[in-house]
């Protein structure tokens, strides 16, 4: 009798972790979105100077969506106790923790690289500011708001 009782917290404390999961893949992915679609913000400054940060938008995306799955297969799984969803709730938790150790790797690996690019896409940014001409209008503007906000805050 009163491992039934156990076995019914364990299976609720496993839907609830997992619908954690499930809101937090939904925030990652909402992260990555906001860094493709944002214009006003000093990304906006970045992403059209660097394609790193394009490709660690998508990776969020990706990320994001695959802990959303993670977390509702798991919700399900845990609920209505099915072996198969179970199964792929382990799977998606393994390929996570290789992606997160592989994303650790690389993230480290190209610190300096990272660092370089992102310094010569400011300072190129700097050096070529004109607010009179139209070439990089969208980024000037971007940067303007950032010097506004900034100063603001002082």
């Amino acid at each position: 009798m009163a491992s039934g009782g156990c076995m019914k917290v364990i299976k609720y404390f496993l839907f609830l972790f997992n619908l954690l999961f499930f809101i937090l893949g939904a925030v990652i992915l909402g992260f990555g979105i906001w860094i493709l679609v944002d214009k006003t913000s000093f990304i906006a400054v970045l992403h059209g100077s660097s394609s790193s940060l394009k490709i660690g938008s998508y990776i969020l995306i990706a990320v994001g969506g695959v802990t959303m799955i993670m977390g509702f297969l798991g919700c399900i799984g845990a609920v209505n106790e099915v072996r198969c969803l179970l199964g792929l709730y382990f799977s998606f938790l393994l390929l996570i923790l290789l992606a997160q150790i592989a994303a650790g790797v690389l993230i480290y690996l190209q610190r300096e690289s990272l660092k370089t690019e992102l310094s010569s896409v400011i300072h190129e940014l700097i050096v070529n500011y004109n607010p009179d001409d139209s070439v990089n209008a969208s980024a000037e503007a971007t940067w303007d708001y950032i010097q506004h906000n900034v100063s603001a805050e002082r």
